[in-house]
């Protein structure tokens, strides 16, 4: 037989019925309100996280994910992630399939996620303890904090925080079904709920397998909760994840190697991996020293927190910490018959993912949102503490909840807004760490993206200051000094960056864009395919590889490529240009415009009539040309090259009044663009205004005579010409 809970054998004196109907009434409404009330206030505390952008993991999980970007169908979906992970990846291939990357979808789902959670928190709280009217208050205050506990925002606002929190779904299911299970004195009832929670469970593991510990608790939970002491089930719930690691092992094994390798930020200049045994002693002494305190109030915060290594079995922090872990197992068994919220609490942060994480050296010693299934032993804690509360200051009960949940609420909703975009996430997280490289690296990346170069080249420099072998950062720096047109700076230090990192694909890539530019393509195509050797889905490299080829005229090869780097990401507008563009080169005109056509819906709208007004300009097809053009300008306001165009194809119908004008505005937006000069002056020329094109070539000259472009020696020829 299953094990039953234990029950008081005191006899209890029966209600009248009436008094039953309405205490059971009571309850039913305190049930429902509750149930309005609790995710009411998760969403009041994450509302503001909805908006937030991709940040940190987001990226590599989201646009990283070729799989991920060409989910076309539900069927797309369900087969990402296949053996691993599935479920959690079928949420994000569902987000994908609605909304694309817009991250208001997948803010609601870890919102909703989140709310769910809440719900069942309060189940499991309240099934762990007597149903009465201070019980019903514990539970409700336990999960209210659950729901607005900063700690928790790093799962919550966090896309990638999703792992922890839809796992986290299904293995509080399994608990609750569990204690349903055990309360149950209906044998077909018991064995339907311990089904499920066997299920629930299977569903937590398929999520992510930091739901290995789910078993252990479960066997924690019927050692504590029995009077008697069955071991025939203690036992075998006890020794499941040994039995699962045991089916996996080969997944155990490769993933081992793979987060113990860290290959990707070692070839970028990081530092590799703890040593298992030091990365032990250091997670350990991180749970006593980071997280748990900031369970008790969440202050100081941070996504990339610094963690020193403690070197030594006998290090003071270490053993400090090992004395903590064994006081808070011994009042766990102490005090469990007295204080079994309590108990139940300690208990879910001892036996939770928590500790799990110390058994894998990963390359993050601590991130906040493994923190999130652990919460359940906040949750209890705090459900305790306030059940103390209503038994010795119960007037006091809901003025201090309030407070409580008023203050975790306030700190939540400023996190939040650390979430909300890579640049406040990155400062904070620098500021919080000052000295740790990566986080000023990561915040130069951010700066870098949105071309806030100079506060990219500091936190760039600082970061090498820390840790001067960084060679992502190095790389980095060349492609702004590419950008800036300091080609040899950029080649020397791209150069040292190939040489010392043979294994860094971003390397390889700049050197390859560098090689471009100064139009040297074998170079470019050695550095290119050897990035391709490193990392053969990255889109980057497949796409300079299309414009080395294509500046070498193999438009065939080109092709490819761009198809490549357009499945790869086929988020990226600019890369469907190209691909249109190299349809049409490689002379499939059929395929360049259906490509071409597409765009023209979204926000590459202007350069998409553009390609398809060059399209039939080509062709001779002047007049579709001429209005492809038109749709163009009339989609961006400052779009100079279309003006020309344009002018282009009124020079070429003998419409010189019409060509002026949009030379005029073309140099009106761009006032050095050097051929526009000069097909202004044809088209004075062509309207038989000798004078007005030598002025318009002498204008230019004066004012750019010393540029070093290279239109202002065919200036001076045209206007020696005019003389």
């Amino acid at each position: 037989m299953p094990p039953q809970a234990s029950v008081s054998a005191a006899k209890i004196k029966p209600k009248p019925r009436h008094q039953n109907l309405a205490w059971s009434r009571l309850q039913l409404d305190n049930s429902l309100a509750y149930a309005i009330l609790l995710p009411a206030l998760a969403v009041i505390a994450y509302a503001s996280s909805l908006h937030g952008k991709f940040v940190f993991d987001d990226q590599q999980i989201v646009m990283q994910n070729p799989q991920l970007m060409n989910v076309k169908t539900v069927g797309d979906a369900i087969s990402l992630g296949a053996g691993w992970r599935q479920l959690l990846f079928f949420t994000y291939g569902l987000n994908y399939y609605v909304s694309g990357l817009d991250t208001f979808g997948y803010h609601v789902v870890n919102v909703f996620v989140h709310c769910v959670n809440v719900l069942l928190v309060y189940g499991i709280i309240l099934a762990a303890i007597r149903d009465d009217a201070r019980a019903r208050f514990a539970a409700l205050a336990g999960a209210a904090v659950f729901a607005v506990h900063t700690m928790f925002s790093g799962a919550v606002s966090y896309i990638a925080g999703r792992s922890s929190v839809l796992c986290a779904t299904f293995y509080f299911t399994a608990i609750l079904l569990f204690f349903k299970g055990l309360d149950s004195r209906r044998r077909s009832l018991r064995v339907a709920c311990f089904a499920s929670a066997g299920a629930a469970g299977f569903l937590a593991w398929q999520t992510k397998q930091e739901a290995i510990t789910l078993p252990v608790f479960l066997a924690a939970v019927v050692f504590l909760r029995m009077k008697k002491q069955h071991w025939r089930w203690i036992a075998p719930l006890a020794i499941i994840p040994a039995l699962v690691i045991v089916l996996v092992r080969d997944q155990v094994k490769s993933l081992y190697a793979t987060v113990g390798g860290n290959q990707i930020l070692v070839s970028a200049g990081f530092e590799k991996v703890l040593a298992p045994a030091m990365y032990f002693r250091t997670y350990l002494t991180s749970i006593v020293g980071y997280y748990f305190p900031r369970f008790v109030f969440p202050v100081a915060l941070s996504g990339d927190p610094q963690v020193a290594p403690v070197e030594h079995w006998y290090s003071p922090e270490f053993l400090f910490s090992v004395g903590i872990f064994a006081l808070l197992a011994w009042l766990t068994l102490r005090f469990y018959k007295r204080e079994p919220l309590f108990a139940l609490g300690v208990a879910a942060l001892l036996i939770s993912p928590l500790m799990a994480y110390a058994a894998i050296p990963l390359a993050d010693v601590v991130l906040e949102h493994r923190a999130y299934i652990p919460g359940l032993g906040v949750a209890f804690i705090f459900a305790w503490i306030f059940h103390w509360l209503a038994r010795s200051y119960f007037n006091l009960r809901w003025v201090a909840l309030g407070l409580v949940i008023a203050v975790f609420t306030g700190m939540t909703i400023s996190r939040n807004a650390v979430f909300a975009d890579s640049i406040p996430f990155w400062e904070d997280a620098a500021a919080k760490a000052p000295d740790k490289p990566r986080s000023h690296f990561n915040l130069g990346e951010a700066y870098q993206g949105v071309q806030r170069m100079p506060e990219a080249i500091r936190e760039y420099q600082h970061a090498l200051a820390l840790k001067p072998d960084i060679y992502a950062a190095y790389s980095n720096m060349a492609a702004i000094y590419l950008d800036q047109r300091q080609f040899d700076k950029s080649e020397e230090m791209l150069l040292k960056v190939t040489s010392l990192a043979p294994d860094f694909t971003e390397g390889f890539i700049n050197l390859a864009v560098l090689y471009i530019r100064k139009q040297d393509f074998n170079k470019a195509l050695a550095a290119v395919n050897r990035a391709l050797e490193i990392n053969h889905d990255s889109f980057a490299a497949y796409f300079n590889k299309g414009e080395a080829l294509t500046q070498k005229g193999d438009f065939k090869a080109a092709l490819e490529s761009y198809k490549e780097a357009v499945h790869l990401r086929p988020d990226v507008d600019s890369l469907k240009l190209a691909l249109g563009v190299a349809y049409s080169r490689a002379g499939d005109r059929p395929s360049a415009e259906k490509q071409l056509k597409e765009l023209t819906q979204g926000p590459a709208a202007a350069q998409a009539y553009r390609r398809l007004g060059d399209l039939y300009r080509d062709a001779g097809q002047l007049d579709e040309a001429a209005q492809y053009y038109q749709q163009a300008a009339s989609r961006k306001t400052i779009f100079p090259e279309v003006h020309e165009d344009l002018g282009i194809i009124y020079l070429r119908k003998q419409m010189p009044n019409e060509a002026i004008e949009e030379f005029r505005t073309t140099l009106s937006q761009q006032p050095d663009h050097g051929p526009a000069v000069l097909n202004l002056a044809v088209a004075y020329q062509m309207k038989g205004d000798a004078s007005a094109a030598k002025q318009a070539l002498d204008g230019y000259l004066r004012q750019y005579g010393n540029s070093g472009s290279p239109y202002v020696t065919q200036a001076r020829e045209r206007l020696a010409a005019l003389q």
